[in-house]
């Protein structure tokens, strides 16, 4: 459920899969039960609500797939 939307050189923005959650509601459960920090993508503006914005300019290669391996055990 998960989709990658815009990559640019140190962050993507993906549209997040829970139809019921803000991206506010839904970057707080990224954070606080998978330990994965993203900004909500609403806070860059409007048609951006599903979208989270994930940045990667201080991280790895590993650290990077260790992200995706933690967004596909999201239920």
């Amino acid at each position: 459920g998960w989709e990658l939307q815009a990559l640019g050189a140190y962050f993507a923005f993906v549209r997040h899969p829970f139809d019921d959650m803000t991206s506010a509601q839904a970057a707080e459960r990224l954070a606080k039960d998978y330990g994965i920090v993203t900004i909500p993508g609403a806070y860059f503006g409007t048609g951006l609500e599903r979208h989270l914005r994930v940045a990667f300019a201080n991280v790895d290669a590993e650290q990077i797939a260790e992200v995706g391996e933690r967004l596909r055990q999201i239920d």
